[in-house]
Parts: structure tokens; sequence; C-alpha cells
């Protein structure tokens, strides 16, 4: 790309963005030649106007709620979504139609980030966009207003040509960063560079300061760059250096990923609103305009010489108004209590973290932090890099205790402009460093002239830095890379190879030649991944032993490396490269050594939620994992291909008593094999697949046998390969179609490894139950025609609904679909077992895996639960299936927009309790919340888990 003319610094804000600008075509210092984009947007009906920051806020009209043309925009008379600061104010009136943000829910890793989520809780009339789009639309209309601004019809002067410097919070991480590349280029921002927001901030203070910087810091020092935006919290540690042209820069740490910043003070005052206002829980429109009206006051009642009290005003719902708006008010000793003394307490500086509770608040569907307390979460970081700092003259290091001593702070964010917050961050600091061997210590306080835009121009810097001019920062990734690789000798700990080292810049690549590797090809592999943030001497090639207080596990890459679909399998030489691209993500690479193959190790950091087809089971590394001995595992597998080339399925070693032999050879009843042993016999399974055709018996055996070994697909290194291995079944279908067996073993098979199978196989599964389950949809028989079977009878219809409730990440109008149908069957004489679990699966406000955006709405899953407390059990598993039902439909999620109301979910409180529903099992999360547990979990699954196996839930947490 040609140097263009302009470069533009982007802050992509969770609240605010801002946009800032260098015409390289003057000659001016880079401090004056930064200029503020004032972002041109509308500011009421039909009225724009510039604005020195774009509000993050998106609102989707609809009707004649609003006047014609109030959306209409300079460059665009048929605007339909309307961005910016009349979005905020009419979002406040009419909350359920704005989308605001999406920021965070970009790094929310329990959704499927690019499906169409937001308005999160909104009413189905409403239209959506996914976070990735919510974010490419902001990112749009900076775009069109600076064409229609500054390009003026000149293409080479258009947005889309400049250089962009586009920020980032320090935290985020390789799926968070390459979501926001794709929201940029969705909105066709290609020549892009992405830039850590601390780092922007202080870029931001080099080049306003430059002619005296040197007066504030000398070399030696630490700085601390404390970030806090709208929706997350940011450290970093920069130390001044020496360097051969004089003082320098190098960011030397980064913190980890907090989903804590000015959102969470604005929902810890609507709590306090809530409760002084005395009547019912707000539903999830109310609450959403009661957060927006806590915000603005919090920001007067904080400011310098604000007001002692601001009313707080809840507005009527638009056309469903039931009765007139809800009024109270907040006080500045209220706020100052909420927000001073509960984010930002007096704390020791060993004090932990809390981490033990979801103590966070979840109303707004995101996963914040347990514990709010941001100096706990300071010390904590500062404890973890005490390596980084320079202790004063005569003061011995405490390993134990001492944190890093920062010697001056920059503040950047929104959340941070009362004075009185940084106040107190600053007492609270220097209390941790009494009575210092170098004198009183206090730490100095560095400035930026606007907290809110200071990022953005920072932004724009950095890409002067990159042209050769300015003072650069030193240190680029944050962490370091590691490969683990195998030890030679049984016993021996495995080490890790580092293939990229802390703070390589982007663009930089390694090359690790003086090591031999052979790479496996052809078959699955699994590379296990690892990083550290605390081991800045680590260079590539090094082997280093692991460390789980320095190494932190990622999650192991599995991959099949092809050479061509006549090429067989090999060990091919090889050696090992590194590329950190310009946006800061991680490519490996394997070059053969005896020709120009080279195989691209794609390392995927996003989540199940976003591809469907992510772990949502982990191994329980907390628990002690049975390996059995080989030879048994060995005597295993032979009897499952000998049972598999037996013809006659009655035979001594025939497929009928399978499972019975495995039982005897490896002296374990079938539920204490361990994964290593199911994920070891589902290997000649695949060998054998064909072989499912000898028999019905042959048939049934295989599909029982391989949704056994694999549930719940996923958890286990190489499980995505499995699956993948596995998928072609589908498509063949059953072989034996006139056998009824075959066919319940089948649904049973799909329903075990649901886990592992993405949004496209449930939506495939799918379509193959919908004509026998739903009216309208073909009908069962003729399905049954078309797949050549008899019409299903009662136990293979069971197993249907099994399935089908089992497919977590199906659309939610897929669900409400399914359970209308099984609401109307519950409450019958007789109904099958099968129904109140289904319904209670379908309707569930905590997912197993899926994403939670899947969960169907608070309204249809309080019209099943209405089903369902109308039915009177008439025996004890079926009161059992009834209290498993409601308790999964009542559940409390913490999510406002999930969760049924009080007043009904104490009728469902009340009716368990005349089941007799275990309290600390089933009660208990109904009326707050809780984690699921294993005996819950078990149920839900229709099978236990694996000895060792364990899943993850929808929002990362763990299910124990």
């Amino acid at each position: 790309m040609a140097r263009s003319r302009y470069i533009v610094g982007i802050d992509l804000g969770t609240t605010n963005c801002a946009v800032a600008f260098v015409d390289t075509k003057g000659k001016a210092r880079p401090s004056a030649a930064i200029q503020p984009f004032p972002v041109p947007q509308l500011v009421a009906p039909g009225e724009t106007s510039p604005r020195p920051m774009l509000p993050s806020f998106l609102y989707l009209p609809a009707g004649p709620e609003l006047p014609p043309g109030a959306s209409v925009l300079p460059w665009d008379e048929g605007a339909s979504r309307i961005v910016g600061e009349f979005a905020r104010s009419q979002g406040a009136r009419v909350p359920a139609r704005l989308v605001a943000s999406a920021k965070s829910w970009l790094c929310h890793a329990g959704v499927d980030r690019e499906a169409a989520i937001l308005p999160w809780g909104s009413p189905e009339d409403v239209p959506r966009l996914s976070p990735v789009d919510a974010s490419a639309a902001l990112l749009a209309h900076i775009r069109d207003a600076w064409n229609h601004k500054i390009a003026r019809g000149d293409d080479a002067l258009k947005l889309e040509a400049q250089e962009i410097v586009l920020t980032v919070p320090a935290s985020f991480d390789e799926a968070a960063r390459e979501l926001t590349v794709e929201a940029a280029k969705r909105a066709g921002l290609a020549h892009l560079t992405l830039l850590e927001e601390p780092q922007a901030a202080f870029y931001c203070w080099i080049v306003t300061h430059q002619s005296g910087w040197q007066k504030q810091v000398k070399a030696g020092e630490l700085i601390l760059v404390f970030d806090i935006g709208g929706g997350t919290t940011d450290f970093s540690l920069i130390t001044v250096n020496e360097t051969p042209t004089g003082p320098g820069f190098r960011r030397v740490a980064v913190g980890d990923h907090l989903l804590l910043g000015g959102d969470n003070i604005d929902l810890a005052l609507a709590h306090l609103v809530e409760g002084k206002l005395g009547g019912p829980r707000l539903d999830a429109e109310q609450w959403s305009a009661l957060r927006y009206s806590c915000r603005s006051a919090k920001e007067q009642l904080l400011s310098s010489g604000g007001p002692d009290r601001v009313p707080v005003t809840i507005p009527g719902r638009g056309s469903r108004v039931i009765g007139g708006s809800l009024k109270s008010e907040l006080l500045r000793d209220e706020v100052r209590s909420v927000a001073i003394d509960g984010f930002f307490p007096s704390v020791d500086r060993t004090t932990e973290p809390d981490r033990s509770a979801r103590a966070g608040f979840q109303e707004f569907g995101l996963p914040y932090v347990s514990d709010p307390a941001i100096p706990k979460h300071l010390a904590a970081f500062l404890r973890r890099h005490r390596g980084e700092a320079i202790l004063p003259e005569g003061h011995l290091p405490d390993a134990d205790s001492r944190p890093a001593r920062p010697d001056a702070i920059l503040f950047n964010g929104g959340a941070l402009t009362p004075q009185v917050v940084r106040d107190r961050i600053v007492s609270v600091v220097t209390s941790w460093f009494p009575d210092e061997p170098d004198g009183a210590y206090a730490p100095r306080v560095l400035s930026n002239d606007s907290l809110d835009l200071a990022v953005a121009q920072g932004a724009a810097y950095y890409g002067v830095v990159r042209r050769g001019g300015g003072i650069r920062i030193g240190g680029g990734t944050a962490r370091s890379f590691y490969i683990g690789l195998q030890a030679q000798d049984d016993g021996a700990a495995p080490s890790w190879l580092c293939t990229v080292p802390r703070d390589a810049q982007e663009g930089d690549e390694f090359h690790i030649e003086d090591r031999n590797f052979e790479l496996l090809v052809d078959r699955p592999v699994l590379f296990p991944l690892a990083s550290s943030s605390v081991r800045p001497q680590d260079k590539p090639g090094d082997l280093v032993p692991g460390d789980p207080n320095s190494i932190l596990d990622l999650p192991p890459l599995a991959s099949v490396m092809r050479v061509g679909r006549k090429a067989k399998s090999e060990r091919v030489p090889v050696s090992l490269a590194a590329l950190v691209t310009e946006i800061g993500t991680l490519e490996l690479w394997c070059q053969s050594r005896t020709d120009d193959r080279r195989w691209k190790l794609q390392i995927q950091f996003r989540n199940p939620a976003a591809s469907g087809n992510a772990p949502a089971a982990d191994l329980d590394t907390d628990t002690e994992q049975d390996i059995l001995e080989q030879s048994l595992v060995d005597a295993a597998v032979s009897a499952v291909r000998l049972a598999f080339e037996t013809p006659d399925p009655q035979a001594e070693h025939g497929a009928a008593r399978l499972v019975k032999r495995l039982e005897e050879v490896l002296d374990l009843s079938r539920d204490d094999w361990p994964p290593s042993a199911l994920r070891a016999l589902w290997e000649p399974l695949r060998d054998h697949a064909a072989d499912r055709k000898r028999s019905p018996r042959h048939e049934q055996r295989w599909l029982n046998l391989a949704g056994y070994c694999l549930r719940p697909g996923t958890g286990y290194p190489l499980d995505p390969v499995r699956i993948k291995a596995l998928w072609p079944t589908f498509h063949q279908g059953v072989t034996h179609a006139k056998d009824v067996q075959c066919w319940v073993e089948w649904w049973v098979l799909w329903r075990r490894v649901a886990a592992g199978l993405n949004r496209a196989h449930h939506d495939e599964i799918y379509r193959r139950l919908a004509p026998f389950l739903l009216p309208g949809k073909g009908g069962a028989g003729p399905a049954s025609k078309k797949l050549n079977r008899p019409k299903p009878e009662s136990h293979e219809i069971a197993e249907m609904w099994r399935c089908a409730a089992a497919l977590e990440r199906l659309e939610p109008s897929l669900k409400v679909g399914l359970g209308d149908v099984l609401a109307k069957v519950v409450g019958r004489p007789h109904a099958p077992r099968s129904a109140l679990w289904s319904l209670g699966r379908l309707g569930a406000r905590m997912p197993l895996y899926g994403p939670a955006n899947t969960a169907v709405s608070k309204d249809v899953a309080e019209r099943w639960a209405s089903s369902l407390l109308a039915v009177d059990p008439s025996s004890d598993r079926e009161r059992d299936d009834l209290i498993f039902a409601l308790s999964q439909i009542a559940r409390v999620s913490r999510d406002r927009a999930r969760d049924l109301d009080d007043p009904f979910r104490s009728q469902v409180l009340a009716r368990l309790s005349s089941l007799g529903a275990d309290d600390e099992e089933t009660v208990a999360p109904v009326r707050e919340f809780h984690e699921l547990r294993s005996r819950a979990q078990g149920v839900a699954l229709g099978d236990a888990l694996p000895v060792g196996l364990r899943l993850v839930g929808e929002e990362g947490s763990t299910i124990d």
C-alpha cells in the first residue's frame, strides 16, 4: 500500500468512540499535527452536528415512533439505523431497541459473537445485530462521516484508503482481536494496525509532553498505566530505560482480561435504586432504562461541584405502557458509597480478588468478574510482576508480599474522569508502601489533556512512529508462546519449547533451525500450547520445564497435516517457524527439511460458542486421571476389532456380548472406563465402521458403543478430529433401516455426542427429526417412506425427542416449535417420560454447553413452566422428571433477560417443595444463582460424563 496522506487513530470504545488524525502533508511537529476529528452524528431527529466523541450506541427504530426523516444523514437519506448521541438519548426512552456495549459482547465467549443477538433480551419483533456487525456499524458511521467531511468525493482521501490504527484493550485475547479486525473489514477498513489502549494513552502523553517529559520521569522508573473504560479494566507497566540515543520506554507487563468497568458501577447503582422503589423486580426493558438513567446520575454526582441529588426516572414502555413512569433519586453520598467504597475500596496489598463465587452483576447478560474491587486486581497484578520493579536502595526483596512499586501513574478511560476516583487510587497505592527506605512514597500522577480523547490521539501518533518519527515504546507481544514436547524418557516431565519471545514486534518472524523435529502427517496430531507473561528471558528454541506459576496452558491445537489424497502417513523432518502478524496474532509453520512443503498450524483461539465446534468440556486437572495399563487397553481394542470381524454376532467373541467382554478385559464396569480408554476404543470402531453392515446386531452395537465412547463429543484431546471422522455416518444413515432398535441407537448416538457438533450439524439433525416430531412438517409416514423405514414406535419417538432436546445450538425459534408440542403433551394421562425431560432441556435457563443466545425467551419459558405446574405425577419416576424440568426452566442464571419473574418463580419454588424436591441440589439453584453440579449435569445429559471430564458452562465457568 502506498503511504496515505492521513494517519487515523480510532478508539473503538465500549461507551464512546473517538477519532484523531495526522495530515502528513504538513510539516508541523507530531503534537501540533495531531487533530481531533469531531464526528458528525444525529443529535436530535433529523439534526446532524459534529461531536468530539461518537457514543457507542445504535438505535434500531421501527414504525411511527419517530417523525419522518428522523434518521436522515447528510450522506444517507435512507439510513435505517441511528448511531451516536441521538441513539443514546432515544434508547434511554425505548431501551429494547438500543444496542450498547458491543465491545464487551465482542469478547464474551459464552455467546455466538457472530450471531444476531443484540439488543440482548429484546422482544422478538426487534431487529438484531451480532456484536461483530454492531462494531462494524460504528466503524462504518465513522467511515461515512469522514468521507463526507474530509474526502469530499476524492477516493484517495477516503477513510478506506488511509492508514488506520485501531485500538483494543491490552487484555483482549486473540479471539477478540480477530473479531475486531473482522468488524473493521466489514466496514471496509482493511489497512489496519491494532494498538493496545494503554500504550495508545501513553503515546499521547509522550507526544503532548515531548518538550519536557524527561523532567517528569527518569531512567529506572516504573510507570503504571491504569485504564478503566465502560466495559474493561487494563493494567500495563512501562519502564523508563536508557538507550544509545537517550531515555526511552519499554512495556514490560500487561494484565489479564477484566470485564469490569463503568458499566458495572451503573449496574450496582441500578440495584440500589431498584431496592428503593420497593416494588416487584423490574423487567428487562425497565432495567435497561434504569441503568442508563443511573449512568447519567453517576456522572453528575461524582463531578466536581455537582449536585447533592439527581432524580432517576424509568419511563413507560412505549405502546405497552401499563402504568406511569417510576421515579426515585440518587444522592451524592449513595453514589460515593457504591462507586468509591464498592469498586475502589482501601485494601491491603496482599489481598487476593475473590474468585470463589460469581458475585458480579449478571443482569446485562455479560460475564463480569466476580470481585468488583479493582484495587484487589491491581495488587495481584503488581505482585505477579514484582520482578519488573527496581527496588529502592537498601531494600531487601520480599518475594512473598512486596508488589512492584510504580513510580508514576497515568490514568486513562472515562470511568476515571471523577477526580475523587483518581485520588482514591493514588491513596490506596501509596498505602501499600509505607516506611520506604528511600523516603516517603507517593506515586506521581501523569496527565493527558483528555481522558476521553487520549487513546485516539495516541493511536494517531503511533502511526507517525511506525513511519519512523517520534519515540517508540519498546516491547511487542505481551506474552511469550510455547509448544509442548513429548519427553524422550518414560516418566520424565514434558517440556515447553519457546517459539515466540515476550516483547516480539508485529511482523517479527522466528525460525528454530538448531532443533530437529519430526511431523506426523496424514494422522491426527496434538500440539500442546502455552503462554507466559512473566518469562521475558526465554528465547525461541529454549526448552523450558513446566511451571504452573509462570506458564499458562492454552487450549491444545489438534490438527491433521495433509499431504494429498494418495499419500500415506509418514514422518517428515521439519523445522519450526513462528510469525507475529501485523494485527498482533500468532502463526506457526512447519517447514520440511527435505523439500518445499510447508504446513500452517492454524491456531483457533475462538471459543466453541462462536464456531459451535470448540470444547464444551475439559479434562479435570484437579482430579486424578485414570490411565489404564496399556496391555489392557490393547486387549480391549483387539476385542472390538474381533467382534466386528466375526460374522456371527452371537458368537463367543461376537458383537452381541462385546460390552460384557470389554468389562472383563478392562476389569472395570463400563461406567468406570476412563476417557483415555474410551477414546482408544473409538479407533477400532472407526476402522470397522463398514462392518456394521454385517447384521442389525452389528449395527446396533456399533452405534451404541460409538456414542458411548465419544460422549459428550468434546473435552478430550483430538475430539474434534474424532467427531469429524464420525459425522459422515450421519449422511450414510442407518444401514438396516427396517430394524427399529438400530434407529433407537441411531438417535442415542447423536444425542450423546451433540456437545461436540457445531450449529450446522445440529440444524441438519433437526431437519431429519422435524417431520416425525412436529405437525405440518410432512408427517412421520412420508418421512418414514422417504427413508425406507417403518414408522417409528413409541420408544424410538422418545429417543427422537431426547436427541432434539440435546441440540442446544439450535435457533430459539426452532426450540419454541418443539417445546410448544411437548407443553401440550406433558399434562395428558400416561404422557411419555421423555416429554418432561425434553421440555426441561429445551427451556433450560443455563445451557450445558451451548451459547447463551440460544436459550428460549423468558416469556416462552414461563408458558412452558405453566404447563408443568399443572402436571400431577402418577409415579416417583414421573415426579423426578417433573422436578428436573421445572428446576431447569426456573433456574436462576442472573441474566434478567432470561430469568423468570420473581412472582412466577415463587410458584415454581412452592411446587418443587410440594413435590419433595431436594433443597440443596434442586431448589436452591431456583432460589438463587448456583453453578450446575454433577448430579444435575448427569441427568441433563442423559448419560453421566466419563470419569475425569467436566463440562464448561456457557460463560466459561466450570460445572463440577
